[in-house]
């Protein structure tokens, strides 16, 4: 089954987000991602979270269509994207998307992108898209389609660094070796039909990336 989670940063492209809904088995709101929903009219699986920062509108909308709701204390020791991802693991669910889980606030951005390596250790396969990106865990292989005007990014995780081969790409790499910090994989292109990245050593972040 294909999970989706809502969360309540940053979300422009509401056909995007229709898609998603369209896509996945079981939607999962993170507190005010139902503030999302209220804007395409469709109606989640379970909101979850503290409910702080869920507007009026979003209440009405969760009483009118008689929305489940699993409720928690503001003080907690997770936040309400993980509280999510917990739901969505005890339902076996091994495959997530997570929307809304970037914007402004930095410190829950970085903290939901490495959630995406606790998923892995779990063997879900996980990603998190917003309107210019998708992100994904990698620490083997990973095969993209070329897309236009697509850029990837492939960012060390550990202190070590990484060793990665990129195959089919405009700067291809041959088990390279890319330390933690260095930015040598930051936007690069695939300029086959797919490119391959492969991680040898190490882990990172496989971003893709459009202006």
């Amino acid at each position: 089954m294909k999970g989706l989670v809502i969360s309540s940063g940053n979300i422009k492209d509401y056909d995007l987000l229709k898609n998603l809904v369209h896509e996945h088995d079981y939607i999962i709101c993170a507190d005010g991602g139902i503030n999302h929903l209220v804007k395409i009219n469709k109606k989640p699986n379970v909101v979850l979270g503290d409910l702080d920062s869920v507007t009026e509108e979003g209440l009405d909308f969760i009483k009118n269509q008689k929305v489940s709701v699993e409720k928690y204390p503001k003080m907690k020791n997770n936040t309400d994207t993980e509280l999510a991802l917990f739901h969505l693991i005890k339902k076996d669910i091994d495959e997530i998307t997570l929307v809304g889980v970037t914007g402004s606030r930095i410190d829950h951005t970085l903290a939901n992108l490495l959630l995406l390596k606790s998923l892995h250790q779990k063997g879900i396969k996980a990603k998190i898209v917003d309107q210019q990106n998708i992100v994904r865990y990698v620490n083997n292989k990973l095969k993209l389609k070329k897309k236009k005007e697509s850029y990837i990014s492939v960012v060390p995780l550990g202190e070590k660094g990484i060793i990665v081969s990129l195959i089919g790409f405009l700067y291809p790499l041959d088990k390279h070796y890319i330390g933690f910090g260095e930015t040598i994989g930051i936007s690069n292109e695939v300029v086959e039909e797919y490119g391959t990245v492969i991680i040898h050593k190490g882990e990172a972040l496989v971003i893709e990336s459009k202006d």
